[in-house]
């Protein structure tokens, strides 16, 4: 089975035209810009950014953290495999080739990695703080179907984990993924059709509600404005 069919927001006012004018100015300052609005719709929600390797996450992550932050919301950046954790030890030596698992063994080990911060998750959102996350649940999900991994049993293994509430995936093809690390690629980045699989496997999964697709085959500045337009149109502060 493939990967892509595995995957199947004044009313004019009358009255003395300087009064009126200090009033306008006064509100339009007062009103936040739309990027405001934005930030404060993302207080107490998971914000994931998947993509294959070399997408541009952990850059858009950075940016889209410390906009959060500035704008007065408590933010947390975080990311998957966390290779702090005893478990994202054992992944990060099946990565260098010091360890060989099953398709299987590795689902369960990069999906167990994640549980490992579900207790700190849950606390985060609790205390009404933006989660910005490197890779999450989706990330296993698109990777496993691009294994031909079983779509019910993966989804079995990521049930009762707190859902992303947006998911943006910066999009690129494995020949931009190549193009921009051609040394020193790790064990799936060393994989050209893995990563397609992968691609095609988060097309698939971005058919859903709460996905934004955007083109990340570009420079970060682009990237970063093409993102904050996607964000205000599915948030409605366009």
């Amino acid at each position: 089975m493939s990967a892509k069919t595995a995957v199947s927001a004044a009313n004019n006012e009358r009255g003395d035209g300087r009064a009126w004018h200090h009033a306008a100015a006064d509100r339009d300052k007062a009103r936040p810009r739309p990027h405001e609005v934005t930030v404060k719709q993302l207080a107490g929600k998971i914000i994931a950014v998947e993509g294959i390797d070399q997408a541009g996450k952990q850059t858009v992550c950075a940016w889209l953290a410390a906009e959060l932050r500035a704008q007065g919301v408590q933010t947390e950046q975080t990311g998957f495999p966390d290779y702090a954790t005893p478990l994202g030890h054992e992944i990060t030596a099946f990565l260098r080739g010091e360890r060989e698992y099953p398709a299987e063994a590795r689902q369960l080990l990069y999906a167990a990695n994640r549980w490992e911060r579900e207790t700190e998750l849950r606390a985060w959102l609790t205390e009404g703080r933006a989660i910005v996350v490197d890779r999450y649940s989706a990330s296993g999900i698109a990777y496993g179907a691009a294994q031909g991994l079983d779509m019910a049993w993966m989804l079995q293994v990521e049930q009762g984990l707190p859902l992303a509430d947006l998911t943006i995936l910066l999009d690129i093809t494995p020949d931009v993924s190549l193009s921009r690390k051609t040394t020193a690629r790790d064990a799936y980045e060393n994989r050209l059709d893995l990563l397609a699989n992968a691609r095609a496997a988060y097309h698939e999964l971005a058919k859903a509600p709460g996905w934004l697709v955007v083109d990340a085959a570009t420079d970060r500045d682009t990237v970063r404005a093409r993102v904050l337009a996607a964000l205000q149109v599915h948030l409605g502060t366009a």
